[in-house]
């Protein structure tokens, strides 16, 4: 199965960015995996994702896999005008005794099983009568592989009882065949005596050929002649296989949208216990069949959680999937696996740093494009290796892949910081904003980089604040505003524990710019913790 790489919600550069390299070093090991992100590419990493040749990676909106995205039976079905005996001969595997019911343009019109289809040999033979009834004459032939022998201009009466008559004149006046299906074998005095008696159709067995005079009085008398291909067993056999599907079909079966979500699925499936569902896509197209069985024993998606661990952090419902590996340089808080899974998090200033000693350790050589993705992404998290969580490890290693990539790193974080700087700090409030738990207390940290700051400014970002707890319900949000000229940052609080933060952060009327405060994991989050505790 595939794995996808994905970073926290709210992602930062360093986020898509390591997520993207971690994607190909998988790859690069036999790994199936795809990158993908839990919101939107912030400028500086979608500058350095064209700077260097990569694609942005997918979002991902939620960790549930949907049924677009697991294997389906085949969308295996039939036509409203086929006959049972030709979905029969569609309906060959024991395993999947269904088919779609579909029109022209592939739509799904019903669903029928063998059980629908066993009912007509099962159930009272007034069903039989009343199917036999619809069944059109070209569809009888075909289905008893045999020929029209006399088709009369006239519509064809049958009732929908059927007799097989013996041979003798004596038998065949002693039956009541009036717009019956006869069958009968190659005897034309007792086929003139039927059609003289109003049978509505005859079907002759064990003969390759009509008599004029029988060719003749059916004609006149409107009673369409078949020959049958079988014997007389069989061919009363197939002959109630000769009704169309349309007749038999459950019209309305239960669906599922190909979108919806394994678990929504298996919920509604619980209300119903079918042995298989049709799935349609947006114009109700059947794209295949969710069968009971594989619905329950579905595989979770597999994920590889970068630059987070936390539940609280990663796409929604990312508590339902099956985690097999977290890279990460954050604290770890809130995060249960149900089994062993490979986790690598240290104490440097990036998870892109993380990510390219992977690729040194396991022997795979970096890309010139793929280092200077990397480096961009360390120089973006560091704010160019100036935030207290830069460490010597980042240092050296980001030399190592200025040099593989070809660039002059001074170049290249002045292109990425350039792009960092907000200019609208309302818009941006939820664009790298973590959530943590702290002591059962639901606190949300936000981080806005900006190149300048006013009064107004902070005016217009506390009014947003207040309205995002509202309606969020947080106990706490906190936004740390970044003056990238400055080296350091503002902090602005709201919701019912803004008040113990009172001493540390500004307001509108009062704003405290803290010098070196740029790093959120080792700086701002102890602050608000030791606060809170």
């Amino acid at each position: 199965m595939t794995l996808y790489v994905c970073g926290h919600r709210n992602p930062d550069a360093d986020s898509i960015l390591a997520a993207v390299a971690t994607a190909e070093l998988c790859r690069r090991t036999g790994h199936e995996a795809v990158a993908c992100r839990a919101g939107a590419v912030p400028a500086e990493a979608a500058w350095a994702l064209k700077r260097f040749g990569f694609s942005q990676p997918a979002l991902l909106e939620d960790a549930r896999l949907s049924l677009r995205e697991i294997s389906l039976s085949p969308a295996r079905s039939c036509r409203q005008a086929d006959t049972i005996f030709d979905a029969l001969q569609s309906m060959n595997d024991p395993l999947r005794p269904y088919l779609g019911v579909t029109g022209g343009d592939g739509t799904l019109q019903g669903m029928v099983t063998r059980n629908d289809l066993s009912d007509i040999g099962m159930q009272d033979t007034a069903l039989g009568i009343r199917l036999l009834q619809t069944a059109r004459l070209e569809d009888i032939a075909r289905t008893l592989s045999g020929t029209v022998a006399v088709h009369p201009d006239k519509p064809m009466h049958i009732d929908g009882r059927v007799s097989i008559v013996a041979l003798s004149d004596h038998s065949v006046s002693r039956y009541e065949v009036k717009n019956r299906i006869v069958i009968v074998a190659d005897s034309p005095e007792a086929q003139l005596r039927l059609i003289e008696q109003g049978a509505g159709l005859l079907i002759l067995v064990w003969t390759d050929q009509v008599s004029a005079a029988v060719r003749q009085a059916a004609m006149e008398a409107g009673c369409p002649v078949v020959i049958s291909g079988h014997g007389s067993m069989n061919t009363s056999r197939y002959l109630y296989f000769s009704v169309q599907i349309r007749h038999v079909m459950t019209p309305d079966p239960v669906t599922f949208h190909q979108d919806i979500y394994v678990q929504d699925a298996i919920r509604e499936m619980r209300r119903h216990r079918f042995r298989a569902y049709p799935v349609v896509d947006e114009e109700n197209r059947l794209q295949g069949f969710l069968e009971t069985d594989a619905a329950l024993n579905f595989q979770e998606r597999r994920m590889i959680r970068v630059d987070h661990n936390e539940d609280g952090q990663a796409v929604r419902n990312g508590s339902l999937a099956r985690v097999e590996a977290v890279i990460d340089h954050h604290r770890v808080g809130g995060f249960l696996s149900r089994e062993p899974v490979f986790y690598r998090c240290e104490i440097l200033g990036s998870t892109c740093t993380i990510v390219a000693r992977l690729y040194l350790e396991a022997g795979i050589p970096l890309s010139g494009p793929m280092a200077g993705l990397l480096l961009s992404g360390m120089i973006s998290d560091t704010l160019g290796f100036r935030s207290p969580t830069t460490t010597e490890t980042d240092r050296q290693l980001a030399q190592y892949l200025a040099f593989t990539a070809g660039v002059d790193a001074r170049e290249l974080e002045q292109e990425i910081l350039s792009r960092s700087g907000s200019s609208d700090l309302v818009q941006d409030l939820e664009t790298d904003l973590k959530q943590f738990d702290i002591q059962g207390q639901d606190v949300r940290i936000s981080q806005i980089l900006t190149g300048a700051l006013d009064r107004k400014d902070l005016g217009q970002l506390q009014t947003a604040m207040e309205q995002y707890v509202q309606a969020t319900g947080t106990d706490l949000l906190v936004t740390a505003v970044t003056v990238l000229p400055l080296g350091g940052s503002c902090l602005l609080a709201a919701g019912d524990l803004a008040s113990r933060l009172a001493e540390m952060t500004s307001s509108p009327s009062r704003v405290r710019l803290q010098e070196g405060l740029l790093s959120r994991k080792k700086q701002i989050l102890p602050l608000v913790q030791a606060q809170l505790l």
